[in-house]
């Protein structure tokens, strides 16, 4: 059972690590920062292993890799940072659990996948459960439907949306064998972080006058090592051993995660919408995969 909620716990983490950042660096920053020491460590294992084939195949295909990391990675970070900084974690993590209802309303809408009338409720329940979390008020008042909370939390939902749509295209090269996973994410990274380190130096330089206590290196080593490369690492490998369905039923352990640990480590509030629509959310959840999970239960007594 551990095994199953490890990931996510590291995953957990990394946004913890990413929230305390924020609170003096700017997201582009951090971005840059983040995901270019990674990209490089993970490509450099991927060219260790395949040199010159590596190479080539990037080489063939950079124009689209550089369009798949901006949708696959470089917006969806930009933009969760953003509400890292101006909102709760894990406000922001609850979001990010709309990602299977997402997936099923692009399925639906690009390749015109049937969706039963359980799983239409279910994806009600889960954006009726981010809609109770937007719109209650937390204890310290400070939430605004259309103020810079509610910016914040729409940049959330952004950055699912977009996130979604670019690992739909990654998904693609992955089925086509050019790339394998590590490759992808190592390459993703990678372009992301220079598209951050780039975009900063031309729109907010000083914004690298940035905090180096230790304190605050501490927590960049940690979201570069246990949040992008141990935690995706560890969430490809669940993918390969599990069902999606049975991921994304796992993956509700990361809010809690990151609503606890906010808690114990931030100093972020414990508030009652949270606990409301993570119940909501997560029945959609059970709601939606209900067949699924059936069939999955019939198959392990078989």
């Amino acid at each position: 059972m551990i095994d199953y909620v490890i990931p996510f716990f590291f995953l957990a983490t990394g946004v913890i690590a990413n929230k305390f950042i924020l609170g003096t660096w700017s997201p582009l920053v951090l971005v840059g920062v983040r995901m270019l020491p990674a990209g490089i460590c993970l490509l450099a294992v991927a060219f260790y292993k395949q040199r010159a084939g590596l190479w080539q195949r990037i080489r063939q295909q950079w124009p689209y890799l550089l369009l798949l990391a901006s949708f696959a990675t470089f917006f969806p970070a930009i933009l969760k940072a953003y509400a890292l900084k101006h909102t709760l974690s894990s406000r922001v993590a609850l979001i990010g659990s709309l990602d299977p209802f997402l997936t099923a309303l692009y399925s639906y809408i690009l390749w015109h996948e049937r969706l039963n009338n359980k799983k239409w409720l279910g994806i009600l329940l889960g954006f009726i459960g981010t809609l109770v979390l937007v719109i209650i008020r937390t204890k310290n008042g400070a939430q605004e439907l259309f103020g810079l909370t509610g910016l914040a939390e729409l940049a959330a939902f952004g950055s699912v949306c977009i996130s979604r749509y670019g690992w739909i295209k990654v998904q693609q090269q992955l089925k086509s064998s050019t790339f394998n996973v590590k490759e992808i994410n190592g390459l993703c990274m990678f372009f992301s972080g220079i598209y951050g380190v780039i975009l900063a130096l031309i729109f907010c330089p000083s914004a690298f006058v940035v905090a180096l206590d230790w304190k605050t290196l501490a927590a960049l080593g940690y979201t570069i090592v246990g949040g992008n490369i141990i935690g995706y690492s560890l969430y490809s490998q669940l993918l390969k051993k599990h069902s999606a369905t049975f991921v994304s039923l796992a993956g509700f352990s990361m809010p809690i995660f990151v609503y606890l640990l906010g808690w114990l480590l931030l100093g972020e509030s414990l508030y009652p919408s949270f606990i409301i629509a993570g119940l909501i959310t997560f029945a959609g959840l059970l709601i939606f995969y209900q067949e699924e999970i059936k069939e999955a239960l019939k198959t392990k007594h078989i």
